[in-house]
Parts: structure tokens; sequence; C-alpha cells
């Protein structure tokens, strides 16, 4: 387990990871500032929502879920009247953001944090969203993601983070854009589908009108 393993997989980039990996985040926040209007909301809480909503959800479902949500509290709508593709308690969190509660009150673990906080802001040069893909990336094995997360503790998350945040350095890129980088080029050398939640390159954002 070891930096020299991420470098690997970030020297091992061809032009289309490098271009979606330094793009991916800021294409996602474009897609969420158009839920925030489709739904009447602010980009604050449709991204706090949407990240509320991920464990455990693919992309699609995760943006479905969301749309849900925000149009049910904009509605009056109760919790029980909305059906997610996720954890149950996830909904009821993603309610009390969506009607204003502060996210960082709410959103506690690492992934979803840094999650939420790479989608608010994608220049912010300090959050980093370390998930099973790059774990496995950074300890030089292809675990199933159910065993990555078993295997790999909180403390690992921050070394994870750490190497990370030191490879951005020393390439003058944001910590976002290298794990970005890193993660569809282990995906891609991997032949793993991009079909969970961490789906970095959104459809044409026009996707959000139709669901």
């Amino acid at each position: 387990m070891s930096r020299q393993n991420l470098q690997r997989v970030f020297d091992a980039a061809d032009q289309m990871d490098l271009n979606i990996g330094l793009q991916a985040w800021k294409r996602y926040h474009a897609l969420l500032s158009r839920v925030a209007k489709r739904t009447g909301t602010t980009q604050d809480k449709a991204t706090a929502v949407f990240a509320a909503l991920s464990p455990n959800n693919d992309y699609l479902g995760n943006l479905r879920d969301a749309i849900r949500v925000l149009e049910a509290v904009r509605d009056g709508r109760l919790p029980e009247a909305v059906k997610v593709s996720t954890y149950h308690p996830n909904k009821f969190k993603a309610f009390d953001l969506a009607k204003g509660r502060p996210p960082l009150e709410v959103l506690k673990t690492p992934k979803v944090r840094n999650f939420y906080l790479n989608l608010l802001d994608p220049e912010d040069p300090q959050p980093v969203t370390i998930d099973g893909h790059m774990f496995n990336a950074w300890a030089g094995v292809r675990l199933r993601l159910d065993s990555a997360a078993q295997r790999y503790n909180a403390k690992h998350y921050f070394d994870v983070a750490a190497d990370v945040h030191h490879i951005a350095v020393h390439q003058g890129l944001l910590a976002n854009q290298v794990q970005g980088i890193i993660w569809f080029t282990w995906k891609r050398l991997h032949r793993i589908r991009h079909n969970d939640q961490l789906e970095l390159l959104p459809a044409d954002e026009m996707i959000v009108d139709i669901l």
C-alpha cells in the first residue's frame, strides 16, 4: 500500500483519462446546478441532497432520488411519500438537508463529506473523495468494493487522501483532478464498467430534464 501505486496508475493515464479526470468535478457541479434550477432550490441544497443519497446508489438512481426528494420538499410532501433506491435513513437525511439543515452537521463520513465538498466547489484544493477503487489503486490490488470497504478503515482514508495531495502538488493539479484521473485510469485498466456512484462523467446535462 503506497503512494507509488497511485503514481503508477496516474502515469498510465491516456489522453481520455486525463481529459475526463481534469473536468469531471466541474461537469458534476454544472449538472447539479441544473438540478437546483429544476427543483427551485439552491445549489448547496441540491448538492447536499445528492451527496446524502449517494451511498450504495448508482449514478442515475442517485440523480433520480435527489430530484424526487427536492421536488417533494418543494411541494410539501412527506418522506414517507417518496421512494429512493438507497439506504432508507439517508432519505430522511436528504429531506433534512433539503429543508435547510447545515450539510456539515449531517454528512459525517469522510467519503460522503468530501464528495459533497468536491461537488459544491470543484476549485477547492483540499477535499478529495476516496472510494473503493481508489483504495484498491493505492493498495495495488483489485478487491470487490464491499471487501475493500471492510479492509480499509478511516485512517487509511486519510492516508490515501494525503498521497493524492502529494501527487497533486508535484503535478501542479488539484487533488480532485488527480483523484479523477487515477479513478478513471484504474477502471479502464481493469475493464471495470462505469456504472457505480462515482460515475464522474455525466451524460449530457439535458438528462436532468428527462428524469
